[in-house]
């Protein structure tokens, strides 16, 4: 029995490596008449550190919001974590939406809380134990190199900090997958870098990361998969099957 079980449960786990995090399958979009994403294709595999690169009005921001729900295709089939998008309801969508970690181009802050406020709200929200949260936010603090910073607002620390603190906030609950919609936007390449570096470490413990820039040049320093989004359509993916 427990050779049976064992083997079923080596058969589980090498499923679980091998499924992708993200499945794109002939993806299209529009608003109102304009087309935005035209029949987009691509698998990010669970694990992976990938770049989406392209220029402004390429359709990046589009194709995030969709991976996170937050928009619905004209057509085509989408899978984020194993989840059928177009199987999501009212029920299903919170709980789909704690498996990913998002971290937003304007950072989506509360310029009225603390940047320990900030970090916990999360941790709030899904009802974690009070000492627990407390840990968790100490935690945190301590390896993004926030904790004097953890009365301040805001406004009042820089904007490599505030950097520092959406992606903490993003990844406080744990997801499988982190969305970062221009992470490194308006940063010189020594900071840029830095938060690279941040990303490189999260991806290194075993977290998917999704990363948005219109910076093709850093993305290739990183030495990371690298998908080029031009006018709505994939222009450039070499290390993606066909789907």
């Amino acid at each position: 029995m427990v050779s049976i079980l064992g083997t079923i449960l080596n058969h589980v786990l090498t499923y679980w490596k091998a499924c992708e995090m993200i499945q794109v399958h002939q993806i299209s979009f529009s608003y109102d008449e304009l087309s935005v994403l035209e029949k987009v294709s691509f698998r990010v595999e669970r694990g992976e550190f990938v770049f989406l690169v392209g220029p402004s009005g390429s359709g990046k921001t589009t194709l995030l919001r969709l991976l996170y729900a937050d928009l619905v295709p004209i057509g085509g089939d989408l899978s984020v974590a194993g989840q059928p998008l177009a199987e999501l309801n009212k029920i299903n969508l919170p709980y789909f939406r704690q498996k990913i970690g998002l971290v937003f181009q304007d950072f989506k802050l509360l310029t009225d809380k603390t940047v320990k406020e900030n970090l916990a709200l999360p941790q709030k929200l899904i009802g974690t134990a009070p000492r627990l949260l407390k840990d968790n936010v100490n935690e945190l603090l301590h390896q993004m190199g926030l904790s004097h910073h953890q009365n301040a607002r805001p406004a009042e620390i820089s904007g490599n900090e505030r950097r520092k603190l959406a992606i903490a906030r993003a990844i406080i609950n744990k997801p499988l997958l982190l969305l970062a919609d221009a992470p490194t936007e308006g940063l010189d390449l020594r900071l840029s870098l830095e938060i690279m570096a941040l990303l490189d470490a999260l991806n290194f413990q075993g977290m998917t990361i999704f990363v948005a820039t219109a910076d093709r040049k850093l993305a290739e320093k990183c030495n990371k998969r690298i998908i080029e989004l031009r006018d709505g359509a994939i222009h450039w993916d070499p290390s993606s099957p066909s789907i």
